[in-house]
Order: structure tokens, then sequence, then C-alpha cells
């Protein structure tokens, strides 16, 4: 009598084998632009500018006053760590689900790629919208953005330019 291996673990080490080929980034991409980047960068870390009389000029002209300051301090509001640090076990759950699908046969290695890289995304902007509330935005800068108040968030292209990537494969 001959000995069937019906195991199928030659079938699921190709499958992790493929997973392990391929990972996803996810925040803001290379592809949103340096523009972007550095705007994602301060907000994320903060920044000291400091203040030239050619600013103090720009202000005076623009704003109507003039400042003694000697930097402007912009605030750390972190958005893709503190995404990460409050919502990422839902991720990491989401990811769990979705690779027993691939172990499963149910789903590519590229699309677990996608939904999760999608998913973070999402957790990240939304994160980014609905929970970053703080440090408010100086009283110039709410009048800037037509009286709003949220800190991240006037036009929408820092949300929109949360993206992924997937890497390999």
């Amino acid at each position: 009598m001959a000995v069937e291996d019906i195991s199928k673990v030659s079938d699921i080490l190709k499958k992790i084998e493929e997973l392990e080929s391929m990972y996803v980034k996810v925040g803001i991409t290379s592809s949103a632009g340096g523009k972007m980047l550095l705007i994602a960068n301060v907000n994320e870390f903060g920044c000291i500018i400091p203040i030239t009389n050619r600013m103090r000029y720009f202000f005076l002209y623009n704003f109507g006053f003039w400042t003694n300051k000697t930097v402007i301090q912009i605030p750390e509001r972190s958005f893709v760590r503190s995404s990460f640090d409050q919502k990422g076990e839902e991720v990491f759950t989401s990811g769990d689900d979705l690779i027993n699908l691939v172990i499963c046969g149910d789903l590519s290695a590229k699309d677990f790629y996608h939904t999760l890289g999608q998913t973070a995304a999402d957790t990240i902007r939304n994160f980014l919208i609905n929970e970053v509330k703080s440090p408010a935005n100086a009283p110039l800068t709410i009048v800037n953005k037509g009286g709003k108040t949220n800190p991240l968030v006037n036009t929408g292209r820092l949300a929109n330019s949360i993206n992924y990537e997937i890497v390999g494969g």
C-alpha cells in the first residue's frame, strides 16, 4: 500500500515563500512628491524654523504685523507613528485573518499585500483626520485656513497623500 501525502505542506511553503518575497510600505510614499514628504515629516516630527528679517517683512506685508520672534516652532503632530501605536493591533489582526486566506488558497500573496496596505493606509488617514486634535493650530494658522481648526486638515492633500506600495514579488 502506497502512502499518499495529503498535507499540502509543499503548497503552503510555496505560499509562504511568495509572501516573504515582497512587503508593503505604508505612509506618505515617494509617489506623493518631495513637497508632501516635507510637509508630512514636519508634522510628524515637528520643526524649528529660524526667522529672518526677510520673513519678518513677509509677515508685515501679508499679515500686517511685524514679529520679533527668533523662531517659528511647528509642534510634533505624529499621525503615522501614533496611528501605529494606537491602531496597529487592529491592522495586525486584519493581517492575521488575511494570512489564513493565503494559506488556504483563497487569496494571492499580492492581493494580501494590496488589502493589508489599503487597510493600513485607511487607518492612518482616518487617524489623521479624526484623532489628531492637538497641539492646536496657532491663531494665525486658523485664520489662514479660513477658520478650520483641525491641525492636519485644510485642503485634504496630506490625508490624500497617504498610500501604500508593494515592493518585490
